[in-house]
């Protein structure tokens, strides 16, 4: 019997979903939560356990709490000196200043051997007690352990049925070896492609398949999970859950608060490495030479911020103006596609983005990089147009050529929100599909027919 739903005999279950440090947003973040919402609402008790401390404004923690969901996390006074590098750094001052007396009498002990000034001594000292401190207790990350003995609580209090846990690279796998040493049914669910030309995945395949089952979230995600991780067994391929915005309306119709009378080019993501923003900035030098009215906006937040802004300073575009931030709810979400008459995204690696498909669901015309399971959600000249990753003369390009036709843009946004309606996204199918998946990996059994399987 398939199960999706809570159907006549079939006991609900208790998930625990494993986060590692969710960010004030992401695609991986909104995709779990909307499955925990959903999931508790079919009868099933979900609790959602986060490796690092979150700050209580996160918007998804908030939807979470809101939903009566439980939120377990590392005390902010144990996860901050544990995992957060500013945090740490504090405490290495503290620390050397209260060695200060041990700090002295090496620098004696160095006067005496080297016969050096006791400034050069006093300087070599603190340094090597630096250097101590770093290599054997500050610079280590301790999330792991503190996790493990978060997981092992919730064991007992909570007694999952299931562990889900949502990973992105090889931050999550010892919860994996933990759950499996426990026999504790384990669902891995990768986020992300994996790809030779990244490190990321060293190890995977050491760990990887102690997992019960396996999820990718798109069939490029399956086959490098197979060929880069090692994956010995079938993979399960579930799409992103999301509730459809009601709100797309043609780029004709455009709403919103934009006074401006050029029209607005829109990306969505963090500001990391694989997002492609650097290849973004230098199409987007070339598109003002042709549009000079277009206004520009990367909505997101990251570690790569100030580097991004010397950029756009350095090819003589205003970051400031670019880069306008996260923003941290849905009705904010609605605003910013509601002014969106085209939606770029430049990865150079993708699992499934979820920006992706909600600018499919407003009804937007969209450019994309041809990486990960962006080609699985767009047709080139269909529903969208692609690029070739790390081109930023075929981005400039194809969001020139959206920016000149008002009859394209109109019909690749019709054509998106089609794709989107008729695409697997709903949260009641992609649950179905993750229950069914659960059942399975509870009775230990292979992979039902109602996953789609590679």
């Amino acid at each position: 019997m398939k199960i999706g739903n809570l159907s006549q005999g079939a006991c609900p279950m208790r998930v625990c979903m494993v986060l590692h440090d969710p960010q004030p947003f992401g695609g991986l973040e909104e995709y779990a939560v909307a499955l925990a919402l959903c999931l508790q609402q079919k009868g099933h008790s979900v609790s959602v356990l986060s490796s690092t401390w979150v700050p209580p404004d996160n918007q998804y923690v908030q939807r979470l709490q809101s939903a009566g969901i439980p939120c377990i996390q590392v005390p902010r006074w144990l996860s901050r000196p544990a995992s957060h590098w500013p945090t740490k750094m504090r405490v290495l001052s503290g620390a050397l200043m209260a060695l200060t007396p041990l700090t002295c009498c090496l620098a004696v002990v160095l006067c005496l051997t080297r016969r050096t000034s006791w400034k050069q001594a006093r300087a070599s000292a603190t340094n090597r007690l630096r250097q101590f401190l770093l290599a054997k207790i500050i610079a280590r990350n301790y999330y792991r352990s503190l996790s493990l003995v978060l997981l092992e609580y919730w064991r007992l209090r909570w007694r999952p049925d299931i562990i889900h846990v949502h990973g992105y690279t090889t931050s999550l796998l010892f919860v994996v070896r933990w759950a499996h040493a426990r026999r504790i049914p384990v669902v891995y669910e990768e986020h992300a492609t994996p790809d030779s030309k990244y490190d990321w995945w060293s190890g995977f395949h050491k760990v990887i398949n102690e997992a019960t089952t396996v999820i990718a979230v798109s069939q490029k995600s399956a086959e490098g999970l197979r060929t880069v991780c090692g994956v010995t067994r079938p993979v399960a391929v579930v799409n992103g859950p999301l509730t459809d915005p009601c709100s797309a309306v043609p780029p004709s119709e455009k709403r919103g608060d934009n006074e401006h009378t050029g029209l607005v080019v829109t990306t969505i993501a963090r500001l990391i490495e694989v997002k492609g923003l650097n290849h973004l900035l230098d199409a987007i030098v070339e598109i003002t030479a042709e549009h000079p009215t277009t206004l520009f906006r990367i909505h997101g937040g990251g570690p790569l911020l100030e580097e991004l802004l010397a950029y756009s300073h350095q090819r003589g575009l205003n970051g400031a103006e670019i880069f306008v931030g996260p923003f941290h709810s849905r009705d904010e979400l609605d605003r910013i596609m509601g002014a969106t008459d085209v939606f770029v995204l430049p990865s150079l690696l993708e699992g499934q983005p979820l920006a992706l498909v909600e600018a499919m669901a407003y009804g937007r015309p969209i450019v994309a990089t041809a990486v990960g399971g962006v080609p699985e959600l767009i047709q080139d000249g269909i529903n969208g147009l692609l690029c070739r990753p790390a081109d930023s003369k075929c981005l400039a390009s194809c969001i020139s050529r959206l920016l000149g036709d008002q009859a394209l843009r109109g019909r690749l946004g019709r054509a998106a929100r089609q794709s989107f309606e008729e695409g697997p996204f709903s949260p009641d199918a992609v649950c179905t599909a993750i229950t069914s998946i659960y059942r399975d990996s509870l009775e230990n059994r292979p992979l039902s027919v109602a996953a789609e399987v590679t």
